[in-house]
């Protein structure tokens, strides 16, 4: 048998290629609408032969077409098909409600977080105008209402030397408290049970103020004293080194330099109070507690 050769598609670029292939195609459109135009007009088996010799002639045509113009008309119907379809897809969404666009960040991610990227807070938190300084006392530890003197941004606070400074006010304290009990004592006063029971009030909290003033400055001198002494000592070289007190030996001297500064009613008083309070923590320890 002979052998048959294969016609091998050319892949032109040509863009004689694809005129051709529109003029033909269209030529062929045409030829085949004035035929069906014609039917009615001629007799049914001259029409027919010249509908078959029509169709014949456009395949004729079409074969003759190469492969490349084929393979782009085909590439441009396709695109022509994807308009359409992107259009459609256009109106349609136009003529319906838009749904709202969820952000990227909502959307949940696998990724892991790294311990060094930033803190995430919230927008909706109002952020604060005071911030916190690194080295000072945070807000949260403080009052809003503090004494700037003994802010830790000024400096150290030296309570003693803040006493020392402020040490005037004794003088209007007692005054103070003179005049209470003026008030007090005045049998003509006008004033009624209540106001007179604040008075008495006040009057304690001042002198309660007072008292522990007092103390607190006999206890500083008391120890400053002490720390003189020892250094003294380790000058003259009856001691090597100064002997700090444990908190034990502290209270006692403290203690006993209460004691000696109280007159005698005082002295009696405190140590009653005392004994109210041994005897008060012996009869917990002693009462008796039913088993749970």
């Amino acid at each position: 048998m002979p052998r048959r050769d294969r016609i091998k598609p050319s892949f032109e670029d040509d863009e004689s290629f694809e005129n051709e292939f529109d003029y033909r195609y269209k030529r062929g459109k045409e030829q085949t609408s004035l035929n069906s135009d014609n039917e009615n007009s001629e007799s049914g088996s001259g029409s027919e032969q010249e509908e078959h010799e029509n169709e014949h002639d456009v395949d004729d045509e079409m074969a003759s077409i190469s492969f490349g113009a084929l393979n782009r008309a085909q590439a441009r119907l396709k695109q022509e098909q994807l308009r359409r379809s992107q259009r459609d897809y256009e109106s349609d969404s136009d003529s319906d409600s838009a749904p709202e666009e969820t952000s990227s960040s909502s959307q949940p991610t696998n990724k892991k977080r790294s311990k060094h990227a930033p803190a995430v807070s919230s927008t909706k938190k109002p952020v604060s105008r005071i911030r916190d300084i690194p080295g000072l006392p945070s807000r949260k530890s403080q009052t809003l209402h503090s004494d700037i003197r003994f802010d830790a941004a000024y400096g150290k606070a030296d309570l003693n030397q803040a006493r020392k400074n402020y040490a005037f006010l004794d003088e209007y304290r007692k005054q103070e408290i003179a005049n209470m009990e003026s008030i007090l004592k005045d049998k003509k006063s006008k004033l009624n049970e209540s106001e007179k029971e604040e008075i008495r009030l006040q009057l304690q909290s001042l002198k309660s103020r007072m008292d522990s003033l007092k103390n607190r400055d006999l206890e500083n001198l008391i120890l400053k004293e002490y720390k003189k002494k020892q250094y003294q000592n380790v000058k003259e070289g009856k001691s090597s080194q100064p002997h700090f007190l444990k908190r034990s030996d502290k209270r006692k001297i403290l203690q006993k330099a209460k004691f000696d500064s109280m007159k005698p009613k005082q002295r009696e008083r405190a140590m009653e109070r005392k004994r109210k309070k041994r005897l008060g923590k012996e009869f917990r320890q002693l009462e008796f507690r039913p088993l749970n």
